[in-house]
């Protein structure tokens, strides 16, 4: 590892990922630390990470983003680069974050934005949105903080993000079935969070919503140019859309459709049923 003037940690949080932690792993030797939180792994998961040189630590999941701002306050050096084990630092970006953390980052920036190439099975998605789908997983340690949002990722940065060119590999779903498990978690997490801030949605909701998104991912983003990944792509956003509002129009008519008034932690977050679920 060539000398540099700022170290960084690269964060994976995780759960019997046994499957694909290893290349998101290697994809991450080139940083001075590897930081794992597992959630209880009992596929192997922890005995690979060991293997290559990640420090672990285990705690229970209650969501994305207390999971994540605990990997971030257990980090040790100032530049934490956050992966999902799904994911992979392409050699390009790799190469990028290297030289900016040798030659000194400026102290006006607080994070790092770079893109990610998306895939189902092995077809990276180009159209729909998919890509470039920039995120923001390089930040300073001491200038960001995770959230409590509960169904994506919400990070607060202080000081500027920059660009980076080099993408990362995001195998995001491993096939349509998969997508679609992941879509209802995201569908009950958005019906939750919409229900108890008082939202009310009808026929017409669901309907414009879904036929919207449907047009937008193969018309305006570009699906109809990439063939039937481009059509299956935009028939699955439409149908997650679809959900996501009947979902929310259940609950709004039907009080037994209700989540609990009163949920204890570990089971309030649609994300952690899941993983409880599938121990």
């Amino acid at each position: 590892m060539s000398a540099r003037t700022e170290q960084v940690t690269g964060m994976v949080i995780c759960l019997d990922e046994a499957q694909r932690i290893e290349a998101c792993l290697r994809s991450l030797s080139f940083c001075d630390e590897i930081l794992v939180i597992d959630s209880g792994s009992t596929d192997g998961t922890q005995a690979i990470a060991a293997r290559l040189g990640a420090r672990i630590i285990e705690r229970p999941f209650l969501s994305w983003n207390d999971q994540k701002d605990f990997g971030r306050q257990e980090s040790k050096h100032p530049w934490v680069l956050n992966l999902d084990a799904d994911e992979v630092v392409s050699e390009r970006l790799s190469a990028e974050i290297q030289a900016q953390l040798a030659a000194g980052v400026s102290p006006d920036i607080g994070a790092f934005r770079f893109p990610f190439r998306n895939y189902l099975r092995d077809q990276w998605i180009k159209s729909c949105g998919f890509y470039p789908d920039p995120h923001v997983r390089l930040f300073r340690r001491d200038r960001a903080r995770f959230t409590a949002e509960r169904v994506h990722d919400a990070l607060v940065v202080e000081g500027a993000t920059d660009e980076l060119s080099g993408h990362v590999d995001h195998y995001s779903f491993a096939s349509v079935r998969d997508y679609l498990e992941k879509s209802n978690i995201y569908a009950e997490a958005f019906a939750r969070d919409a229900f108890a801030r008082g939202r009310q949605v009808g026929a017409w909701d669901i309907a414009i919503h879904g036929l919207g998104r449907f047009l937008r991912s193969y018309l305006l983003e570009g699906g109809l140019w990439e063939g039937a990944l481009g059509l299956t792509m935009a028939g699955l956003q439409a149908a997650g859309t679809f959900q996501k509002y009947v979902r929310l129009w259940e609950m709004n008519r039907f009080p037994d459709a209700r989540p609990p008034a009163e949920l204890p932690k570990s089971l309030g977050d649609p994300w952690a049923e899941q993983r409880i679920k599938e121990r």
